[in-house]
């Protein structure tokens, strides 16, 4: 309910109000003149017709149907109990309209024909047969042409003894009340309206779960607040996200995780001001729009006060007492951006490189932000480059160090954009991950290496071809019909393609994982474990999942010749997957030096620049055929170790 509906209402309810106590009042002026009052104040209280003019009646103006009709409008008052009865004598005492009262015929006196011809006009209580009170009221009437000794007329009214006024005000007052409480019904409805509008505004501004405000609340406040916001008093907002709440609730249940947020948001409303809003995101993502700040530097050290807060505030939830960590990602107003959808997306920015870099808090900073204008480009361009199939396969040899034979090659993609050339995966591949497009370049690299694979066994030349899976790819339910599906349509046997996943793919889901790569490995498929030693496989999870292979990260080879621990953890990898069955692959490897190394820990194969670059499919032939011709010294040494 808007404000001038309110004022308008109370002003309505006020002037019942005072229309009431001025109705109460006049009543009981009224009961105290029908008790004593002048008789032209009775009069006016019985509301006699103009018709009863007596004057007339004296002068004989009035026909017979005049007459008629006065004796009809006296039945009326009778009737309504305003009158009992009317007379009309001439002051000789003839009659000359006579009405009796219900309780008796109307009569004058020689005394009250005295006090009429003297001009006094009076007033008599008493009682009828009926034992009803009753008021005679006499009047006497001249015409304005007559003086005042000349004769004229008597008039008596029989009303009611107080009970005409009476009822006349309690008609009144039932008329009042009756509108009073109709406006009471009428504001009692419009309370409950507006009792409901605001439980509806409350629902619609307002979290369910924590009470916080929403995301609705933070547009529409922070439009205002942000529109005063300065260099010299900037405002900031703060975008915070649990760490290991997922784990609450696949621990404790979903009911100990709404727990959590409630406890949480409670923390965080108790760690700002008054004018500071607090909402709750969406699922464990809060945001805190932080005002009235001296500088950009109050922004962190507030941002670090709430997450010491929460860290140290105590969190017991189904018994168990919990430990609450977030990162916080901090864009300051007019700074990093003047509207609420600027700061929402530089604050998550700075929040997932506070995750990243496991720094608690993070101001954002354009200088290492990847979503700029730039990166949208790429979007952009990479979506054109999927449907214009602007990308390409490069091919990377792996040879076995046993006997220098080419064993299998690796698929790696990279993009011929049509102004800058030849793009390495480095450049690209990270946008496609974060913008989505990462499954349909899977898809089309898995059908384009089977595809060159089943060309290259139709030519003869069977090699067996390892295709990169991303984590989203790895989870999906149709892989395993996707690639069994391309195998079968490029007439390829299952033995020559072979997936690599990385340990971080695995470790995403791993039971759901195992299960895809279990279906795909009763088909024929190999699987190999991508970048072993970079992330944290758990090495419970090397028993249960269908691998053939581990491929030793290059971040664990290329220092392994200067460090000596390198070199024990490449040995204890190496040994290890030998006592599971598994072969190891070294990639990166760039020096014949480091390749001799390998060969002398029982390192299975190798793949890298020492061996030859990723090379197009035509390259790539015309180098195997090159192989077994070239003569290599270090290449004869590896093959005789």
């Amino acid at each position: 309910m808007s404000r001038p509906l309110l004022l308008i209402v109370g002003a309505l309810i006020l002037g019942a109000m005072v229309w009431l106590i001025r109705g109460v009042e006049i009543r009981g002026q009224e009961r105290a003149d029908a008790q004593g009052a002048t008789t032209a104040e009775v009069i006016a209280a019985t509301v006699v017709h103009p018709r009863l003019g007596a004057s007339d009646l004296a002068q004989g103006q009035f026909s017979a149907e005049d007459l008629a009709g006065l004796r009809d409008d006296v039945d009326r008052l009778r009737a309504d109990g305003q009158l009992l009865g009317l007379g009309v004598w001439r002051l000789d005492g003839m009659p000359l309209f006579d009405s009796s009262p219900a309780s008796g015929a109307l009569r004058v006196s020689d005394r009250d024909v005295v006090r009429a011809r003297q001009g006094d006009s009076w007033t008599e209580s008493g009682g009828a047969a009926d034992g009803h009170a009753q008021l005679r009221v006499f009047i006497p009437s001249r015409t304005a042409e007559e003086g005042a000794g000349s004769d004229g007329s008597l008039v008596q009214v029989v009303i009611p003894h107080g009970d005409l006024t009476a009822a006349a005000q309690d008609r009144l007052l039932r008329q009042q009340t009756s509108v009073i409480v109709i406006f009471g019904l009428l504001i009692a409805g419009l309370v409950w309206l507006r009792h409901r509008l605001l439980r509806r505004e409350r629902h619609a501004r307002h979290d369910p779960l924590t009470g916080l405000l929403n995301r609705r609340a933070l547009y529409e406040d922070a439009r205002g607040l942000l529109a005063k916001a300065s260099i010299k008093r900037p405002l900031a907002f703060l975008l915070l996200d649990l760490s290991e709440f997922k784990s609450v609730n696949d621990t404790l249940g979903h009911t100990a995780g709404d727990l959590l947020l409630q406890r949480v948001a409670a923390v965080l409303q108790a760690g700002v001001r008054a004018e500071d809003l607090v909402v709750r995101l969406g699922g464990d993502e809060f945001g805190v729009l932080l005002t009235h700040l001296p500088d950009t530097a109050a922004a962190q050290d507030r941002a670090e006060q709430i997450l010491r807060r929460l860290r140290e505030a105590p969190f017991t939830v189904e018994g168990v007492d919990l430990a609450v960590d977030a990162s916080i990602g901090v864009a300051l107003a007019p700074e990093h951006g003047r509207t609420l959808p600027e700061l929402l997306q530089r604050a998550d920015v700075a929040m997932y490189q506070a995750k990243r870099s496991r720094r608690g808090t993070v101001v954002y900073d354009p200088k290492t932000d990847e979503h700029t204008v730039g990166q949208l480009a790429m979007v952009t361009d990479l979506r054109r480059a999927l449907d214009n199939e602007e990308f390409v396969l490069h091919y990377q040899p792996k040879v076995s160090l046993r006997d220098m034979q080419i064993t299998s090659v690796e698929a790696l993609v990279r993009w011929q954009h049509p102004t800058r050339g030849l793009l390495p995966p480095g450049e690209f591949l990270p946008v496609l991950e974060r913008c989505g497009l990462m499954r349909p370049l899977t898809r089309w690299v898995l059908r384009e290496a089977i595809q060159q694979a089943a060309s290259w066994r139709r030519a003869g030349m069977p090699l067996q071809v390892a295709v990169n899976i991303s984590p989203r790819s790895l989870v999906q339910d149709d892989l395993p019909a996707r690639v069994l599906a391309a195998l079968l349509a490029a007439e390829l046997p299952a033995a020559l393609l072979q997936l690599e996943i990385t340990e971080t793919a695995v470790m995403t889901n791993p039971e759901r994982a195992a299960f895809v790569l279990t279906q795909l490995q009763s088909r024929g498929v190999e699987v190999a474990i991508d970048d072993f030693g970079a992330g944290y496989t758990s090495l419970a999870f090397l028993r249960i999942l269908p691998i053939t292979a581990l491929k030793i990260d290059r971040s664990l080879i290329k220092d392994m010749l200067d460090h000596d621990e390198d070199e024990a953890v490449t040995s204890a990898v190496t040994d290890l997957a030998h006592r599971l069955g598994f072969s190891v692959i070294a990639e990166g490897v760039e020096t014949e030096a480091l390749l001799d190394r390998l060969a002398a820990l029982g390192c299975d194969q190798v793949q890298g620049y020492v061996i030859s670059a990723p090379l197009p499919p035509a390259a790539l032939e015309g180098w195997l055929a090159d192989w077994q011709s070239r003569s290599s010294p270090s290449v004869e040494n590896a093959a005789a170790s």
